[in-house]
């Protein structure tokens, strides 16, 4: 009878620090999770502030060598040396424009992250306006040793 007991209460400690575990275990890698999926966003926001600043370089350093795009009003997909042209004929010049993110989605898949979202772009014009225009944005992120690299986009302008 006293071996049944002390059986039962190890039987009953393992499965409550067994179940501990697992969670725990489970809630790290939520957080991992979570501050990766940070990081992307904060590689989106990035490549755009960058656009507008006319900084060609960052935006490059963050693509991808394979990088293929389909920018919204261009009649084919580019490749990397196409985009970095595509972006000099668009943003010329640094501009005072701001973004906004309206984040829709993202989805991780081990090294690869999909994000889907609307961006605000809103300019002031030399007559005192303000334009706002607005994106759908697709992008795909790979990870490439330590850096996330954009490998792939689709905008479609509303």
């Amino acid at each position: 009878m006293k071996n049944r007991v002390l059986l039962r209460a190890i039987i009953y400690t393992l499965i409550v620090f067994f179940s501990v575990q697992a969670y725990s275990a489970e809630t790290d890698k939520d957080k991992r999770r979570d501050k990766v999926e940070e990081e992307i966003w904060a590689l989106e926001n990035d490549y755009f502030t960058n656009l507008y600043k006319a900084n060609y370089e960052r935006i490059l350093a963050i693509g991808h060598s394979q990088f293929l795009g389909w920018p919204g009003g261009l009649p084919q997909p580019i490749d990397r040396e196409e985009n970095a042209r595509f972006m000099k004929k668009l943003i010329p010049r640094p501009t005072s424009c701001t973004i906004k993110i309206e984040r829709a989605g993202i989805r991780m898949l081990r090294d690869v992250a999909l994000t889907q979202y609307t961006l605000y772009v809103n300019c002031s014009e030399k007559t005192g306006v303000t334009k706002i225009t607005s994106s759908r944005i697709t992008h795909t992120w790979v990870k490439e040793g330590p850096s996330w690299k954009l490998l792939g986009g689709m905008s479609f302008d509303k």
